[in-house]
């Protein structure tokens, strides 16, 4: 499969770009010269159907196009500038020059690579200004920087990465040089971004399974189940759920009584995002009064995916929230609501030790997983019993035990009392020290 890869930036950076990219099989370079670096906003917008992912000449259009969420940080990158890339310029400044240059000024560059730079070749007595920024700064600033040090006479010349701030320093009288990556740089780069493609690819192929499961209303009673209204509203259920297969082009199952799997891949669900599951719980409740249980398990094996569905049923079983489980291939559950987000919490990230902790305890550590991410969700350090109660849909007798084991832990610590009411005891209140 051909990876259609758009190049934005200058022409002359566009040229390099292509020369690198040639040199891969598997790549359709598209090319997308600009002028300005503004243009970037009307390339990406024209062109978004035509490019997989994207790769500009620079932090300039990169930063551009991030700060108006034109592209994702996962789709798009840039080659970074490095000393090897100002020594070549330099190099040619000296020479054009005919005498050694003893101050300079350069923007881009971080100060901890010019450091890099300076000790690597020995470059101490030169002296230079540096103007390093993050993100995107219009050229206007980055101009002004280089040219009110030629006339303070602070510098012999200025070292620019900007070909607009490069042009308006030529038309003032600034001796100026552009510093653009390597071959190397741009090379590096490319491979990168395939490896990170290649990935993405691979994790969309992986296997998913949807597990739905009818909820049976404990009012309902057994000569009731068993009726033909039953049966019907069984039918209607089945067709509403064939119709969510055909949507994300998976393969539907039926395991047992009121529990379906169907099979598809990772990348049809993210595509088709979350929305599609909770419009057919909506569906479902409407046209057959039938409440159902939804969730999701990832895994680069059928096996592997259906025993993390099944580790997400049995956390959506232990929940009265309207919401989707998923558990992926690293054993990570994540707690889906519609339109209002998600938490995910991981049992694997604890260490041996923790676990142990938590062994002796008799708490589990995707409880605890449990906790810490929904504090951090929520903002929520200062909690009470109830509070973890409600999180974890336990008693509040069990919520105070948790909590008094994770002050034993060092996880928590009281931090004062609150009377809930005229009678009984005070409430505890807890602050999380999960962070700390």
């Amino acid at each position: 499969m051909k990876i259609r890869l758009g190049a934005v930036g200058p022409e002359d950076s566009i040229k390099k770009i292509e020369q690198e990219a040639g040199r891969f099989q598997d790549l359709v370079l598209i090319p997308f010269p600009y002028e300005r670096t503004e243009e970037t906003k009307g390339i990406i917008e024209a062109n978004k159907d035509k490019v997989d992912y994207w790769l500009f000449s620079g932090q300039a259009p990169y930063f551009f196009a991030r700060k108006l969420n034109l592209v994702e940080d996962h789709e798009a990158t840039y080659p970074p500038l490095y000393g090897s890339s100002l020594l070549g310029k330099l190099l040619k400044a000296q020479y054009e020059k005919g005498t050694i240059l003893p101050s300079i000024s350069v923007d881009t560059i971080s100060d901890e690579e010019m450091d890099s730079f300076r000790n690597m070749f020995s470059l101490q007595d030169l002296e230079v200004y540096n103007y390093p920024y993050e993100g995107y700064l219009p050229p206007d600033e980055i101009v002004t920087f280089h040219e009110n040090l030629y006339k303070e006479k602070k510098i012999e010349a200025a070292f620019t990465s900007i070909r607009s701030v490069y042009l308006a320093l030529k038309e003032r009288g600034v001796p100026c040089y552009r510093v653009t990556p390597t071959e190397l740089a741009i090379q590096l780069t490319i491979k990168f971004l395939r490896e990170r493609i290649h990935s993405a690819l691979y994790r969309k192929s992986q296997i998913a399974i949807v597990g739905i499961e009818s909820v049976q209303s404990p009012l309902q009673s057994e000569e009731e189940y068993y009726s033909f209204k039953s049966k019907h509203r069984d039918l209607d259920l089945k067709r509403l759920i064939l119709l969510y297969a055909e949507k994300v082009h998976g393969s539907y199952v039926q395991i047992g009584d009121g529990v379906f799997f169907i099979y598809t891949t990772l990348g049809e669900l993210e595509y088709q995002t979350y929305q599609p599951l909770f419009d057919l719980i909506h569906q479902a409740k409407l046209q057959t009064g039938l409440s159902l249980r939804t969730v999701s398990g990832y895994g680069r094996t059928a096996i592997e995916a259906e025993q993390n569905v099944r580790m997400a049923f049995r956390e959506a079983r232990s929940s009265n929230d309207q919401v989707v489980f998923t558990v992926d291939e690293d054993k990570s559950v994540r707690k889906v609501w519609e339109n209002e987000g998600e938490v995910s919490y991981n049992q694997r990230l604890w260490g041996e030790e923790w676990l142990e902790k938590f062994k002796k305890a008799h708490i589990s550590p995707a409880i605890v997983s449990k906790i810490q991410s929904i504090s951090v969700y929520y903002g929520q350090k200062t909690v009470t019993a109830k509070d973890i109660s409600t999180w974890l849909n336990s008693t509040d007798r069990n919520a105070r035990r948790i909590l008094t084991a994770l002050e034993d832990m060092g996880l928590a610590k009281i931090s004062g009392e609150e009377q809930p009411g005229q009678r009984g005891r005070p409430r505890k209140i807890y602050t999380l020290t999960f962070a700390e």
